[in-house]
């Protein structure tokens, strides 16, 4: 009898750790599978800012939009070289309102620190090129190649001196318009 009594309380013993651990691995599983879950979620978030993303990259990237964005740039380049590098007495006012249309508030206060000119020189610029990577029109950022010529002109004698200018400019887009932000000289034969 005390083998019966023994042999029932290690069966019951048995059942119930049994139980036990059917239930623990139960509730972990489905511990593991929320998390999995939790997972997947976050992941498909990330997966369909992607493709929103990309869906707004390939939109930007339609022909029309490019040669948009490149006449844009282009014109604003161009502005940027005849407001910059021309000095002239008489048209200092002018360039200067024009010069915030076209560059940043540090770049203009650089080219028209006063209020009026008050130089004894005339400049002019000739034979402008540009270069612009086609790739980039996509981005909010741009970097283009300017290359010209710069006459500098003597108001007190008739002197004049002409010299070529090669100059990288960056480009930032906000709120669909160019604006000059930055710009280095370049060495013609150092940039390839």
């Amino acid at each position: 009898m005390n083998r019966r009594v023994l042999f029932g309380m290690f069966v019951a013993l048995l059942i119930l750790l049994t139980s036990v651990n059917i239930y623990a691995t139960h509730t972990a599983s489905n511990d593991d599978l929320q998390e999995d879950m939790h997972e997947l979620e976050v992941k498909y978030e990330e997966i369909m800012e992607e493709k929103t993303e990309l869906k707004e990259t390939l939109q930007a990237q339609e022909p029309a939009d490019i040669q948009a964005r490149y006449d844009a740039l282009v014109k604003q380049v161009s502005t940027f070289v005849e407001v910059a590098f021309k000095q002239d007495k008489r048209t200092y006012q002018e360039r200067k309102k024009e010069a915030h249309k076209v560059m940043s508030e540090d770049l203009a206060a650089t080219f028209f620190p006063a209020e009026t000119y008050k130089g004894d020189r005339k400049t002019e610029v000739d034979e402008v090129e540009i270069f612009i990577k086609t790739g980039n029109l996509t981005n909010n950022q741009a970097s283009v190649l300017v290359k010209f010529k710069h006459a500098l002109y003597s108001l007190q004698s008739d002197q004049k001196q002409v010299s070529p200018v090669f100059l990288r400019i960056n480009v930032h887009r906000e709120e669909g318009h160019w604006m000059i932000t930055d710009f280095q000289d370049v060495e013609e034969e150092g940039y390839t």
